[in-house]
């Protein structure tokens, strides 16, 4: 299950609103207009490269997606990226390392979904936890890391830590409060408390604000959890 939302999360966010995001970060650069309207030359020459930078850092970033695009779900063990892969996660990297806030933080995150689906767990981990303990990065995209950090613990993760990671990103106001709700009701199957488990799939289930994945799952484990069935 864990995996299945993790798919969902990447295919949903990474191909729309990462790219959309990157776009409104590459135009930051238009405050040069205001610069040479102003007539101060030699800062607007300044601005302009700076706008010309960033520009390059979103086609690079870009670029990257596409290199990453297609990668198999994340696997449990340690695997080879193929070549162009590679060259798109040492994109990725340089990009979190040296580019405008936004940008980085929008490279790490892919960062951490390229090391997952090759089986670095552990800088899969590093990479969405400096999102979401980077308190200059956007809240969304910082609690996306944090739902990525603990859905790929769900199965093992120390569920105290979980628990209160999940429950910040819980509440009918919150962006993803169907997928950490169902990781919450993931938690108590693994501790084997069945009624709250039941409640929260069956609340997901009805519900019309979550996700179509979520909903569906959350009816499929409403059924198999049905103490009267079978």
């Amino acid at each position: 299950m864990a995996e299945d939302v993790f798919k969902e999360v990447d295919d949903e966010l990474k191909a729309e609103r990462l790219r959309q995001a990157a776009r409104r970060y590459a135009g930051l650069g238009l405050g040069v207009l205001v610069v040479v309207l102003a007539g101060a030359g030699a800062w607007s020459w300044h601005l302009s490269s700076q706008k010309s930078a960033s520009l390059a850092a979103t086609g690079a970033y870009l670029t990257a997606l596409r290199q990453t695009d297609h990668l198999p779900p994340a696997s449990a063990n340690l695997t080879p990226l193929g070549e162009t892969a590679k060259t798109g996660l040492a994109s990725l990297q340089q990009l979190a390392a040296k580019s405008p806030g936004g940008l980085a933080t929008l490279a790490r995150l892919q960062e951490g979904a390229v090391q997952a689906a090759h089986g670095d767990i552990k800088a899969a981990l590093a990479a969405w936890d400096a999102v979401q303990t980077d308190q200059k990065a956007d809240p969304l995209l910082r609690q996306l890391a944090m739902l990525l950090w603990c859905q790929k613990q769900i199965d093992a993760g120390d569920i105290p830590s979980l628990r209160s990671r999940l429950s910040l990103l819980t509440g009918k106001d919150k962006a993803w409060h169907g997928l950490a709700t169902e990781a919450l009701a993931t938690l108590d199957v693994r501790e084997g408390h069945m009624d709250d488990a039941r409640k929260k799939f069956a609340e997901l289930a009805a519900a019309d604000d979550v996700p179509s994945g979520v909903r569906s799952r959350a009816q499929a484990m409403t059924q198999a959890l049905d103490p009267s069935a079978g």
